[in-house]
Protein backbone atom coordinates (compact mmCIF):
# COMPACT_ATOMS: atom_id res chain seq x y z
CA UNK A 1 0.00 0.00 0.00
CA UNK A 2 1.17 3.24 -1.34
CA UNK A 3 -1.16 5.60 -0.19
CA UNK A 4 -0.48 9.67 0.96
CA UNK A 5 -1.71 11.46 3.72
CA UNK A 6 -2.64 15.22 2.56
CA UNK A 7 -4.28 18.33 3.66
CA UNK A 8 -6.79 20.78 2.19
CA UNK A 9 -5.80 24.26 2.32
CA UNK A 10 -9.37 25.19 3.32
CA UNK A 11 -8.42 25.43 6.96
CA UNK A 12 -5.65 27.91 6.93
CA UNK A 13 -8.74 30.08 4.77
CA UNK A 14 -8.37 34.20 5.93
CA UNK A 15 -6.08 33.10 8.84
CA UNK A 16 -2.99 32.64 6.83
CA UNK A 17 -2.80 33.73 3.40
CA UNK A 18 0.84 34.48 2.72
CA UNK A 19 2.41 31.29 1.17
CA UNK A 20 5.31 31.03 3.33
CA UNK A 21 2.91 31.17 6.13
CA UNK A 22 0.52 27.85 5.32
CA UNK A 23 3.93 26.24 3.71
CA UNK A 24 5.80 26.46 7.07
CA UNK A 25 2.86 25.02 8.94
CA UNK A 26 1.95 22.06 6.47
CA UNK A 27 5.81 21.09 5.96
CA UNK A 28 7.20 22.06 9.43
CA UNK A 29 3.75 21.67 12.05
CA UNK A 30 2.13 19.03 10.41
CA UNK A 31 5.44 17.58 8.57
CA UNK A 32 2.61 16.89 5.41
CA UNK A 33 4.07 16.61 2.02
CA UNK A 34 1.03 16.85 -0.20
CA UNK A 35 -1.14 19.51 -0.58
CA UNK A 36 -4.73 20.11 -2.03
CA UNK A 37 -4.60 24.10 -3.09
CA UNK A 38 -7.94 25.95 -2.05
CA UNK A 39 -8.95 27.72 -5.08
CA UNK A 40 -9.94 30.74 -2.91
CA UNK A 41 -6.11 31.41 -2.32
CA UNK A 42 -6.16 32.14 -5.87
CA UNK A 43 -9.46 32.63 -7.33
CA UNK A 44 -9.32 33.17 -11.18
CA UNK A 45 -11.81 35.95 -11.73
CA UNK A 46 -11.57 37.43 -8.11
CA UNK A 47 -8.18 38.21 -8.86
CA UNK A 48 -6.90 39.93 -11.85
CA UNK A 49 -4.63 37.58 -13.92
CA UNK A 50 -1.70 39.79 -13.53
CA UNK A 51 -1.95 39.02 -9.93
CA UNK A 52 -2.58 35.67 -9.48
CA UNK A 53 0.03 34.71 -12.36
CA UNK A 54 3.19 35.91 -10.72
CA UNK A 55 1.57 34.56 -7.53
CA UNK A 56 1.25 31.18 -8.45
CA UNK A 57 4.49 30.99 -9.79
CA UNK A 58 5.75 31.76 -6.74
CA UNK A 59 3.92 29.43 -4.65
CA UNK A 60 5.26 26.77 -7.36
CA UNK A 61 8.74 27.62 -6.31
CA UNK A 62 8.09 27.94 -2.99
CA UNK A 63 6.55 24.60 -2.66
CA UNK A 64 9.48 22.61 -4.48
CA UNK A 65 12.10 24.40 -1.98
CA UNK A 66 10.08 23.04 0.60
CA UNK A 67 9.82 19.70 -0.80
CA UNK A 68 6.25 20.07 -1.11
CA UNK A 69 3.96 18.88 -3.92
CA UNK A 70 0.81 20.68 -5.00
CA UNK A 71 -1.71 17.40 -5.63
CA UNK A 72 -4.44 19.70 -7.39
CA UNK A 73 -6.41 22.85 -7.31
CA UNK A 74 -9.73 22.34 -5.55
CA UNK A 75 -12.78 24.81 -5.46
CA UNK A 76 -12.92 26.54 -2.57
CA UNK A 77 -16.02 28.47 -0.75
CA UNK A 78 -16.69 31.08 -3.09
CA UNK A 79 -17.15 29.00 -6.11
CA UNK A 80 -19.51 26.76 -3.72
CA UNK A 81 -21.86 29.66 -3.24
CA UNK A 82 -23.02 29.41 -6.92
CA UNK A 83 -24.47 28.01 -9.72
CA UNK A 84 -21.47 28.16 -12.04
CA UNK A 85 -22.36 25.33 -14.66
CA UNK A 86 -26.00 24.68 -13.72
CA UNK A 87 -27.58 27.94 -13.39
CA UNK A 88 -30.78 27.78 -15.24
CA UNK A 89 -29.97 30.75 -17.32
CA UNK A 90 -27.59 29.75 -20.34
CA UNK A 91 -25.21 32.97 -20.24
CA UNK A 92 -24.98 32.71 -16.40
CA UNK A 93 -23.69 29.12 -17.20
CA UNK A 94 -21.38 30.25 -20.27
CA UNK A 95 -20.00 32.80 -17.04
CA UNK A 96 -19.94 29.87 -15.24
CA UNK A 97 -17.63 27.88 -17.38
CA UNK A 98 -14.94 30.99 -17.72
CA UNK A 99 -14.36 30.51 -14.45
CA UNK A 100 -13.73 26.14 -14.51
CA UNK A 101 -11.44 27.72 -17.86
CA UNK A 102 -9.08 29.55 -15.69
CA UNK A 103 -8.98 27.84 -12.90
CA UNK A 104 -7.40 24.97 -15.21
CA UNK A 105 -4.95 27.41 -16.17
CA UNK A 106 -4.20 28.40 -12.55
CA UNK A 107 -4.00 24.69 -12.12
CA UNK A 108 -1.12 24.54 -14.70
CA UNK A 109 0.54 28.05 -13.16
CA UNK A 110 0.62 25.81 -9.83
CA UNK A 111 2.33 22.64 -11.18
CA UNK A 112 -0.53 20.91 -9.96
CA UNK A 113 -1.26 17.09 -11.35
CA UNK A 114 -5.07 18.07 -12.04
CA UNK A 115 -7.91 20.49 -10.88
CA UNK A 116 -10.90 19.24 -8.48
CA UNK A 117 -13.78 20.12 -6.98
CA UNK A 118 -17.39 20.65 -7.60
CA UNK A 119 -18.52 23.37 -9.87
CA UNK A 120 -22.12 23.37 -10.35
CA UNK A 121 -25.16 23.58 -8.28
CA UNK A 122 -28.82 22.99 -9.54
CA UNK A 123 -31.47 25.67 -8.49
CA UNK A 124 -34.74 24.10 -6.73
CA UNK A 125 -36.89 25.26 -9.69
CA UNK A 126 -34.93 22.87 -11.99
CA UNK A 127 -35.11 20.48 -9.49
CA UNK A 128 -38.72 20.16 -9.44
CA UNK A 129 -39.00 19.80 -12.92
CA UNK A 130 -38.02 15.97 -14.04
CA UNK A 131 -37.04 17.40 -17.85
CA UNK A 132 -35.61 20.32 -16.37
CA UNK A 133 -33.45 18.46 -13.88
CA UNK A 134 -32.30 16.09 -17.11
CA UNK A 135 -31.60 18.77 -19.48
CA UNK A 136 -29.36 20.39 -16.53
CA UNK A 137 -27.25 16.92 -16.31
CA UNK A 138 -26.84 16.72 -19.81
CA UNK A 139 -25.52 20.03 -20.10
CA UNK A 140 -23.36 19.19 -17.28
CA UNK A 141 -21.70 15.97 -18.69
CA UNK A 142 -20.68 17.50 -21.95
CA UNK A 143 -19.06 20.99 -19.70
CA UNK A 144 -17.81 18.03 -17.67
CA UNK A 145 -16.35 16.96 -21.04
CA UNK A 146 -14.94 19.69 -22.27
CA UNK A 147 -13.08 20.54 -19.32
CA UNK A 148 -11.62 16.81 -19.73
CA UNK A 149 -10.38 17.92 -23.03
CA UNK A 150 -8.95 21.24 -22.11
CA UNK A 151 -7.08 19.56 -18.87
CA UNK A 152 -5.73 17.12 -21.45
CA UNK A 153 -4.57 20.39 -23.30
CA UNK A 154 -3.02 21.85 -20.66
CA UNK A 155 -1.08 18.76 -19.77
CA UNK A 156 -3.04 17.36 -16.71
CA UNK A 157 -3.22 13.91 -15.61
CA UNK A 158 -6.98 13.76 -14.06
CA UNK A 159 -9.96 15.97 -13.49
CA UNK A 160 -11.82 15.56 -9.95
CA UNK A 161 -15.19 15.77 -9.46
CA UNK A 162 -16.70 14.82 -6.05
CA UNK A 163 -19.90 13.42 -4.84
CA UNK A 164 -22.08 15.68 -2.39
CA UNK A 165 -24.95 14.95 -0.62
CA UNK A 166 -28.31 16.61 -2.43
CA UNK A 167 -29.84 16.17 -5.64
CA UNK A 168 -28.87 19.73 -6.78
CA UNK A 169 -25.38 18.84 -7.07
CA UNK A 170 -24.43 16.00 -8.98
CA UNK A 171 -23.85 13.06 -8.53
CA UNK A 172 -24.75 12.31 -5.00
CA UNK A 173 -25.78 8.99 -4.88
CA UNK A 174 -24.12 5.80 -5.56
CA UNK A 175 -26.62 4.85 -8.11
CA UNK A 176 -25.99 8.41 -10.54
CA UNK A 177 -22.55 8.50 -9.49
CA UNK A 178 -22.00 5.07 -11.24
CA UNK A 179 -23.89 6.49 -14.10
CA UNK A 180 -22.16 9.87 -14.03
CA UNK A 181 -18.41 8.05 -14.09
CA UNK A 182 -19.70 5.77 -16.75
CA UNK A 183 -21.17 8.36 -19.45
CA UNK A 184 -18.56 11.21 -18.90
CA UNK A 185 -15.63 9.29 -19.08
CA UNK A 186 -17.25 7.14 -22.53
CA UNK A 187 -15.64 8.61 -25.80
CA UNK A 188 -12.83 10.52 -23.78
CA UNK A 189 -9.28 9.15 -25.80
CA UNK A 190 -8.71 12.86 -26.51
CA UNK A 191 -9.38 13.86 -22.84
CA UNK A 192 -8.13 13.59 -18.95
CA UNK A 193 -10.26 10.53 -17.17
CA UNK A 194 -12.87 12.13 -14.53
CA UNK A 195 -12.02 10.94 -11.46
CA UNK A 196 -13.69 10.91 -7.85
CA UNK A 197 -13.34 12.60 -5.03
CA UNK A 198 -15.41 10.71 -1.90
CA UNK A 199 -15.82 12.94 0.78
CA UNK A 200 -16.10 10.71 4.14
CA UNK A 201 -18.75 13.45 5.61
CA UNK A 202 -20.79 13.54 2.38
CA UNK A 203 -22.85 10.43 2.90
CA UNK A 204 -25.77 12.36 4.44
CA UNK A 205 -28.29 12.64 2.32
CA UNK A 206 -31.45 11.69 4.08
CA UNK A 207 -33.04 14.15 3.37
CA UNK A 208 -33.83 13.05 0.01
CA UNK A 209 -34.72 10.35 -2.14
CA UNK A 210 -31.47 7.39 -1.46
CA UNK A 211 -30.94 3.94 -1.14
CA UNK A 212 -29.29 2.61 2.80
CA UNK A 213 -25.77 2.18 1.37
CA UNK A 214 -25.97 6.06 0.29
CA UNK A 215 -25.80 6.97 3.88
CA UNK A 216 -22.72 4.79 4.66
CA UNK A 217 -19.43 6.29 3.63
CA UNK A 218 -17.73 2.58 3.80
CA UNK A 219 -19.89 1.67 0.84
CA UNK A 220 -18.95 4.76 -1.03
CA UNK A 221 -14.63 3.05 -0.86
CA UNK A 222 -16.08 -0.05 -1.60
CA UNK A 223 -17.97 0.87 -4.78
CA UNK A 224 -15.52 3.38 -6.11
CA UNK A 225 -12.29 2.67 -4.78
CA UNK A 226 -10.95 1.79 -8.51
CA UNK A 227 -11.96 5.30 -9.99
CA UNK A 228 -11.17 7.49 -6.67
CA UNK A 229 -8.37 9.58 -6.82
CA UNK A 230 -8.47 11.61 -3.34
CA UNK A 231 -10.42 10.59 0.06
CA UNK A 232 -11.53 13.50 1.81
CA UNK A 233 -11.02 12.73 5.47
CA UNK A 234 -13.06 14.92 7.87
CA UNK A 235 -14.66 13.35 11.30
CA UNK A 236 -18.63 13.47 11.27
CA UNK A 237 -21.55 11.86 12.99
CA UNK A 238 -23.50 10.68 9.44
CA UNK A 239 -26.04 12.70 9.72
CA UNK A 240 -24.15 15.82 8.22
CA UNK A 241 -21.30 17.24 7.16
CA UNK A 242 -19.60 18.59 9.95
CA UNK A 243 -15.91 18.47 8.73
CA UNK A 244 -14.59 17.87 12.54
CA UNK A 245 -11.07 17.08 13.31
CA UNK A 246 -9.54 13.87 14.61
CA UNK A 247 -9.28 14.53 18.21
CA UNK A 248 -10.55 12.77 20.89
CA UNK A 249 -13.48 14.74 21.57
CA UNK A 250 -14.99 14.05 18.16
CA UNK A 251 -14.10 10.67 17.21
CA UNK A 252 -15.88 9.63 20.17
CA UNK A 253 -18.69 11.12 18.46
CA UNK A 254 -17.81 10.19 15.05
CA UNK A 255 -18.29 7.20 12.63
CA UNK A 256 -14.82 7.44 10.76
CA UNK A 257 -12.37 5.05 11.80
CA UNK A 258 -9.05 4.21 9.63
CA UNK A 259 -8.90 0.30 10.23
CA UNK A 260 -12.41 1.02 8.41
CA UNK A 261 -11.41 2.88 5.64
CA UNK A 262 -8.21 1.49 4.83
CA UNK A 263 -10.30 -1.58 4.51
CA UNK A 264 -12.53 -0.63 2.46
CA UNK A 265 -10.42 0.31 0.27
CA UNK A 266 -8.63 -2.64 -0.07
CA UNK A 267 -11.75 -4.80 -0.39
CA UNK A 268 -12.91 -2.42 -3.23
CA UNK A 269 -9.48 -2.66 -5.11
CA UNK A 270 -8.15 1.08 -4.56
CA UNK A 271 -4.81 1.86 -6.59
CA UNK A 272 -1.80 2.83 -4.65
CA UNK A 273 -2.00 6.61 -6.20
CA UNK A 274 -4.11 7.76 -3.57
CA UNK A 275 -4.18 10.79 -1.73
CA UNK A 276 -5.89 10.73 1.66
CA UNK A 277 -6.37 14.23 2.09
CA UNK A 278 -7.80 16.22 5.93
CA UNK A 279 -10.41 18.25 4.80
CA UNK A 280 -10.91 20.01 8.15
CA UNK A 281 -12.82 23.28 8.68
CA UNK A 282 -13.01 25.71 11.97
CA UNK A 283 -15.01 28.65 12.83
CA UNK A 284 -13.17 32.54 13.21
CA UNK A 285 -14.43 32.18 16.79
CA UNK A 286 -11.68 29.16 17.52
CA UNK A 287 -7.90 31.06 17.92
CA UNK A 288 -4.60 29.70 15.99
CA UNK A 289 -3.49 27.99 18.33
CA UNK A 290 -7.21 25.76 18.45
CA UNK A 291 -6.52 25.17 15.11
CA UNK A 292 -3.17 23.98 14.72
CA UNK A 293 -3.54 21.67 17.93
CA UNK A 294 -6.42 19.67 16.15
CA UNK A 295 -4.70 19.60 12.83
CA UNK A 296 -1.63 18.13 14.35
CA UNK A 297 -3.78 15.61 16.05
CA UNK A 298 -5.45 14.53 13.10
CA UNK A 299 -2.90 13.35 11.44
CA UNK A 300 -0.78 12.33 14.64
CA UNK A 301 -3.79 10.29 14.98
CA UNK A 302 -4.06 9.20 11.20
CA UNK A 303 -0.20 9.07 10.41
CA UNK A 304 -0.74 5.44 12.97
CA UNK A 305 -2.26 4.07 9.95
CA UNK A 306 -0.64 5.70 6.98
CA UNK A 307 2.86 6.48 7.74
CA UNK A 308 4.14 10.36 6.98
Amino acid sequence: MAYQLGVDLSFAVKRWPEPEQWIEIVRKTLGIRHLEFDSDFLDPLYLRESTWRPEAERIRMLAANADLEIHNYFTGEMTHCVNLLSHPRKEFREDGMLWCEKGLEVTTALGCRGMGGHFDTISSADIANPARYQARIESLLASAKHLARLAKKEGHEFLLWEQIYSPSEVPYTLVQTRDFLARVNADNEDAVPIELVVDLGHACCQNFPHSEADTDPYAWLREFAPQTRVVHLQQCDGHGSSHWPFTKEYNERGIVEPRRVLDALGEGGAGEDLLLCFEIFFSLSQNDQQVLDAMKRSVEYWSQFIPL
